[in-house]
Formats: structure tokens, C-alpha cells, sequence
């Protein structure tokens, strides 16, 4: 059985290793009712300020359907996140390495601080900005071989509208954001760099017009 086991985890890497990453999630999601709880949070954060809002607005309680929803959302953003970083590593160093990798937070469960939930903002948001590089480093690697450059411009903009919203989610980020700006222009990838920030620009002004319209202040979830 182990040698099948090992013969299937080499002809299919990803799919064990998300197979292995949701089996450890359902068993965490059954019998782990502090999950993705608020009280393993640190600090109020925007996120936590909307849901409380829509919640209001829909008449939603703390019940115990509530809460298995939520460790059911955690356990499927944390999912997302086992993904991001494998096909990132895979771009850089293969594979196996990936695998190998991706094992931290299969196991670790709660992004990303490995272990506990300092911020429901910097959780949801991590995803965000994952998928935003890995979008980036595909369409430099793919720009390197002379694909079309049109094709290079939408993905990049795509890309920014994923790392604007992990601006949105976790502010923190904006730090990551501007080093992978830095390295497109060092990389004298100007016009990827552009398309970027205007991807990101887009992301941030839409979200902030929705706030306004929900009447939620951003900078008071600010922790510094």
C-alpha cells in the first residue's frame, strides 16, 4: 500500500499533496471547535468590521452552524494558500522541492503564522497576494521566451487586481506589493510594472468606494 501510495504521490504531486492538505483540514474542521474562532484573533481587523456589518444586516447570530461556516471558510482559504505556494515554488525549483515545501502549511493548517491566527486580515489576504505573484513570475518566465506581449499586459493587470485586494485585506502587504514593482523595473519589465500598479490601483479605489458606501472606516482596523 505504502509503495502505491508513493508511486501515485510521484505521477501526481499536486493532487496528493491537496488530497493529504484537505484531509487534515476535515479532521481539523470536525474536532477543533476553537478553528477559526474569534477569539484566536489579536486585534480587531477590517474584515471582521464588514462581516459584522453584514451580519447585522441580515439578522445572523453566533450559532453553533455559524461557526462551523466559519471553520469551514479558514479551512478553504488555508487550502487555497497549500496551492499558491506550491505552484510558486514549482515555477523556481521544480516539483519535488514544491511538494516538499508546500508540506509547512498542509500540516501547519492556519496562514500565516503557522499555528495561530494573528489576524483574520493578514489570513485572507495572504491568498490574495500569492496568487498575485504567481501570476507575475508565470508571465516573466513565459516573457522570456517572446510570447505575445498583449497577452503579458492582461495578465499582469489581472495580477494587480489580486495584490491590490490582498492591499485591501492586509495592509501590511503593501510592502510585498511594492517589491514586486521594484523587481519588474529592475527587470526592465516596465510596462508589466505599469499594468500592475494599475491593476492594483483599481482594486484599492473599488474597494475603498464600497466602504464608503457601507459607511466603514478602514484606518481605524490600522494596528501598528
Amino acid at each position: 500500500m505504502l509503495q502505491s501510495l508513493k508511486q501515485f504521490k510521484e505521477r501526481h504531486p499536486f493532487t496528493s499533496l491537496m488530497l493529504l492538505a484537505i484531509l487534515v483540514r476535515i479532521i481539523t474542521v470536525a474536532f477543533v471547535p476553537g478553528f477559526g474562532s474569534r477569539g484566536e484573533l489579536q486585534h480587531p481587523t477590517l474584515f471582521i468590521g464588514f462581516l459584522d456589518k453584514m451580519k447585522d444586516l441580515f439578522g445572523i447570530g453566533e450559532s453553533q452552524g455559524v461557526m462551523f461556516a466559519s471553520r469551514a471558510l479558514y479551512a478553504a482559504v488555508s487550502l487555497f494558500t497549500v496551492s499558491m505556494i506550491y505552484r510558486i515554488v514549482d515555477l523556481t525549483a521544480g516539483k519535488s522541492n514544491a511538494w516538499l515545501l508546500a508540506l509547512i502549511p498542509t500540516f501547519s493548517i492556519i496562514m500565516p503564522s503557522f499555528g495561530i491566527i494573528e489576524n483574520a486580515s493578514a489570513f485572507l489576504g495572504l491568498p490574495l497576494v500569492l496568487y498575485g505573484s504567481n501570476v507575475v513570475l508565470r508571465q516573466e518566465i513565459l516573457r522570456k521566451n517572446n510570447l505575445t506581449e498583449n497577452v503579458h499586459r492582461t495578465s499582469f493587470f489581472i495580477a494587480g487586481l489580486m495584490l491590490g485586494l490582498g492591499i485591501c485585506f492586509w495592509y501590511e502587504s503593501v510592502f510585498v506589493v511594492f517589491s514586486i514593482l521594484l523587481i519588474l523595473c529592475l527587470k526592465r519589465n516596465l510596462k508589466g510594472a505599469l499594468m500592475t500598479l494599475i491593476g492594483a490601483l483599481v482594486s484599492i479605489i473599488a474597494i475603498g468606494l464600497l466602504l464608503l458606501v457601507l459607511n466603514v472606516n478602514p484606518l481605524k482596523y490600522i494596528v501598528l
